[in-house]
């Protein structure tokens, strides 16, 4: 299952089945790098990382791994992570990705109108439908950046990412 209106530019990194798991958590990332949602989606057919989903700057939405797959996306747990991740279970099976496309290198660019609603309207569905927490993360699901789970390799994952916009979007 996916986002009808998405691109679906199929990529091989994933776990079928997310191995009996449930999404229970959704990852926010930043691309640091790229300038389309398509190019990168073109990039993980090749490489051998993949997120669920991309959302361009023009708002453009691309789907790399089918939500009932865990995708490579969020690599492992590092010291200093959020009290909830454990070493002893994989992240990928428990989490849909979102990529927002972000051209600095850091991830220092601010989502624009377009990919910010996007973004949340994408984030609400996939909360409605795996009934996610629309809410910070915690032990129990929720939404959160990607430096939650890997401190120590991914400190500047999403980058700027206008938090409290979404959650009153969600509340209302």
């Amino acid at each position: 299952m996916h986002e009808p209106a998405a691109l679906w530019l199929p990529s091989k990194n994933y776990f079928p089945v997310r191995f009996g798991h449930t999404p229970t958590w959704i990852i926010i990332h930043g691309t640091a790098g790229f300038s389309s949602a398509e190019e990168v989606g073109r990039y993980f057919q090749q490489a051998d990382v993949a997120t669920h989903y991309i959302i361009g700057r023009d708002g453009a939405l691309v789907c790399c791994v089918d939500e009932d797959d865990g995708a490579w996306g969020n690599g492992g747990v590092t010291v200093g992570h959020d009290y909830w991740w454990s070493r002893t279970l994989n992240p990928n099976l428990v989490t849909i990705s979102i990529e927002h496309v972000k051209p600095s290198r850091d991830n220092s660019d601010e989502l624009t109108d377009i990919q910010k609603q996007a973004s949340f309207t994408l984030i609400k569905q996939i909360c409605n439908r795996y009934t996610i927490p629309k809410r910070w993360a915690d032990a129990n699901g929720g939404i959160t950046g990607h430096y939650s789970m890997d401190p120590v390799h991914r400190s500047f994952c999403p980058g700027p990412y206008p938090w409290d916009d979404l959650f009153a979007f969600l509340k209302a």
